[in-house]
């Protein structure tokens, strides 16, 4: 039958369910947080050296944060993390080795980067986002190891998400992400104000 869903579909829908049903709790909220904290402890003092990451706060009586942010959790957070953890890495629950799951996350990593390349050359090329700056993809990466680790440790898509998520958030409207990804035309001002 040819609509009949194939070996790769059929495990593509067991990861996702598996992934989606795996709630949070406070100890996955703890590991999250701490993460988040390693995470922190490489990628601020590395973005701020190499300039990548800037202090600013994002002023705009037009912009709607709420609906930004929640735009940002559904992309990129929530679309990433189910396309580059859920589907293409085995849910700790299929009983995975470890060397064959570090194979999948090798290829996760590269294709996340990859991912963003491409976004900056076409989707954010006029704004000149800088997602494919070496300096954003060593940023980019370090994330894909922390949030990786969580969802080895956890299976939760719901944990990496929020990671992804909080990550996104701090760094579009507090560490120069916001000018990054929406720089004005000439002549426009900018809604962005340096601290």
């Amino acid at each position: 039958m040819l609509l009949a869903p194939g070996p790769v579909l059929d495990l593509i829908a067991r990861r996702l369910t598996e992934a989606f049903a795996t709630g949070l709790s406070w100890p996955m909220g703890l590991l999250g947080l701490a993460a988040i904290a390693l995470y922190s402890l490489i990628a601020l003092p590395v973005g701020l050296w190499t300039e990548f990451l800037v202090r600013q706060s994002v002023v705009s009586g037009r912009l709607s944060l709420g609906w930004d942010a929640l735009r940002r959790f559904i992309a990129p957070a929530l679309v990433e993390e189910t396309i580059f953890r859920v589907m293409l890495l085995p849910h700790p629950a299929e009983g995975v080795a470890a060397g064959r799951w570090l194979l999948w996350s090798i290829v996760s990593l590269a294709l996340f980067v990859l991912y963003h390349v491409v976004l900056d050359k076409t989707l954010y090329r006029k704004a000149g986002a800088g997602l494919s700056d070496p300096r954003f993809l060593l940023l980019a990466g370090w994330l894909v190891l922390v949030l990786t680790g969580a969802y080895r440790l956890t299976g939760s898509l719901w944990l990496v998400v929020l990671m992804h998520w909080i990550v996104v958030l701090v760094w579009v409207y507090g560490l120069g992400g916001w000018a990054r990804l929406s720089r004005p035309s000439p002549g426009q001002k900018s809604s962005v104000s340096s601290l």
